[in-house]
């Protein structure tokens, strides 16, 4: 600040004028000082002028006067109080001091550089050197800056905001050793100054020392809590290396408390909830347990908050996208996606493998839309995907089922077969190829994939059921067989699969082994006519006719006219009789 920009130096002569002042003169002017000390300016203003009128050839109530009215921000009046203060006493340095710095603020540096120099003729002091050090830091001239602070520090080098200058000077020419050994030196000499710890933590930046720049904004938050673009700096810190997410939260939600709707706040604020739901099962949170989806839900909420229609991040619509995703909230999941395309085309993006990922994404929620548009939609964009690179097999699975889902089941197999080749381990591939061979009634073509899935899969019944289905069809009824006994090992409670072992058995002509399967489908369906019709043929053709004959008594109680069994009861009344 002003006050601190001056040194110690001024204020000892002001308190040299006051103690030393003569009766009758110093009250209204005391006064005014005590008021401009306290941040009452408004009145110091008023009783400066008091004193000016009465003493309108007294520099110093012109100068406190100027004082005010910089501390104000009315530079036009600071500068006519200044100047009024030199030209009532010539070689007023402090004024000239001052002078020069309300044109720097007005960026009026020639101006600035003439007055600096002017006081400078009248005497040598490290104020004057201070301010056309800053003057000459605007105007570029950095050797001459650094010689200029170097010089106001050799008469006061206990001046914090000289080191801090100084540094600032290097951090500009780039060297940081130097940037940064002020920095400190300055916070060694006042440990409150908040903007040197940004200062520094900038330097630290430029040489990637995350944790060191961390730290300098998180003691700038201990000397000063209520500063707000400390919690926002840190914020963008732990957003740099994608390992901080957690810490990010934390910081930009204090940050938010402020009342500030940033929205670069905001948007890094949701984009930590979307990674942390990646990152965390669940989060606890004053006691309570946010789950992945409750993550996700802020994760939208902010985002939505910080995007607007001059939002400069594109990325925050991916990220917005990535959310709805996780939520299956597809339409707005794609209306996001839509928009984050549009945001990179009007910056002439050109699409490159890092792409592919977002592509993939786009075209999922097309095919969980689902309708036959956004499915012809869903295999344009995982097709960009895989152009793109290759190796996102992810896509290949989404690509061939949205051309499952639309019939097109020859289409799809390639993009399954180029799935399964990609990741062997994945059994859904080879469930998604044999079930395309499947619909194309190609059956001898799905055992192939078939066989891997239950061999990737033994303990999932239903994938032996469909193994044992197609050997069924293929007349392999030893296979058939085995697929359909792992399946009701599995599944014991599937009383039907018995009988789809004792009809195998049959067909490998060995009804005794049948037998106690049938006998067991009977047991749980016994007005099935089929499993009846079967267990009696078992029984009949094993030799065993009394039992035979009951069961194909039975069949006829339900159907009276079934052919089958009155067959089979024929013949055991020709053997009997």
């Amino acid at each position: 600040m002003i006050k601190k920009a001056f040194g110690n130096c001024v204020w000892a002569l002001i308190i040299s004028l006051v103690a030393f002042a003569p009766n009758g003169w110093g009250a209204d002017l005391k006064a005014g000082i005590e008021a401009y000390e306290e941040g009452d300016y408004d009145q110091a203003i008023q009783l400066l002028n008091a004193y000016i009128q009465e003493k309108p050839r007294d520099e110093k109530g012109y100068y406190h006067l100027g004082n005010c009215y910089l501390e104000k921000g009315e530079l036009d009046a600071a500068i006519e109080e200044y100047q009024r203060a030199i030209d009532a006493k010539s070689k007023f340095w402090e004024a000239y001091a001052k002078l020069g710095y309300a044109y720097y603020k007005k960026e009026m540096y020639d101006q600035a550089e003439e007055t600096v120099r002017k006081g400078l003729e009248k005497k040598e002091k490290g104020e004057l050197h201070n301010v056309l050090g800053m003057v000459q830091m605007a105007k570029g001239m950095l050797k001459d800056a650094d010689f200029s602070f170097r010089k106001a520090i050799s008469f006061d080098d206990e001046n914090p905001e000289y080191h801090k200058n100084l540094g600032e000077v290097n951090f500009k020419k780039g060297v940081l050793i130097i940037a940064m050994q002020e920095y400190n030196t300055a916070l060694e000499l006042d440990s409150t100054m908040v903007e040197v710890y940004f200062n520094l933590a900038r330097a630290y930046l430029k040489q990637a020392r995350f944790n060191d720049a961390m730290e300098a904004f998180k003691t700038a938050i201990r000397v000063d809590p209520q500063n707000k673009d400390a919690y926002l700096s840190l914020g963008d810190i732990y957003m740099l290396d994608g390992k901080h997410y957690p810490e990010a939260r934390i910081i930009y939600e204090e940050y938010l408390k402020f009342g500030e709707e940033n929205s670069v706040a905001l948007g890094n604020l949701g984009t930590s909830y979307y990674f942390l739901s990646k990152m965390l099962p669940s989060l606890v949170e004053n006691g309570d347990t946010l789950t992945q989806a409750d993550m996700s839900t802020r994760a939208s909420q902010y985002l939505e908050r910080s995007l607007g229609p001059d939002s400069e991040n594109p990325e925050l619509y991916l990220y917005l996208g990535k959310s709805y995703q996780d939520l299956k909230r597809y339409p707005e999941a794609l209306d996001a996606f839509l928009n984050y395309e549009q945001a990179l085309l009007e910056r002439d993006h050109e699409w490159a493998e890092k792409d592919a990922d977002f592509w993939v994404s786009k075209g999922q929620v097309q095919a969980e839309i689902g309708d036959s548009a956004s499915l012809e939609e869903a295999i344009l964009s995982l097709s960009k995907a895989i152009e793109l690179d290759s190796t996102k097999t992810t896509a290949y699975s989404y690509l061939g089922s949205a051309l499952f889902e639309q019939e097109k089941f020859a289409e799809a197999i390639p993009f399954f077969q180029k799935r399964a080749e990609a990741d062997p381990d994945n059994a859904n591939a080879h469930l998604n190829l044999a079930l395309s061979y499947l619909k194309l009634e190609k059956y001898q073509d799905a055992v192939e994939p078939l066989e891997k899935v239950v061999e990737l899969k033994p303990d999932k019944a239903s994938a032996h059921d469909l193994l044992a289905r197609v050997y069924f069809n293929l007349d392999r009824f030893a296979q058939a067989k085995d697929s359909y006994l792992a399946e009701l090992k599995l599944d014991p409670s599937k009383c039907e699969i018995n009988a789809n072992v004792g009809y195998c058995y049959l067909q490998l002509k060995n009804p005794a082994a049948a037998v106690p399967y049938l006998r067991k489908a009977v047991g749980c369906f016994p007005r099935n006519v089929s499993y009846l019709l079967m267990l009696g043929q078992s029984l009949e053709t094993s030799g065993n006719i009394d039992d035979a004959y009951e069961f194909y008594m039975k069949v006829l109680e339900i159907d009276p006219r079934n052919q089958h069994a009155k067959d089979g009861r024929d013949r055991i009344d020709m053997q009997r009789f």
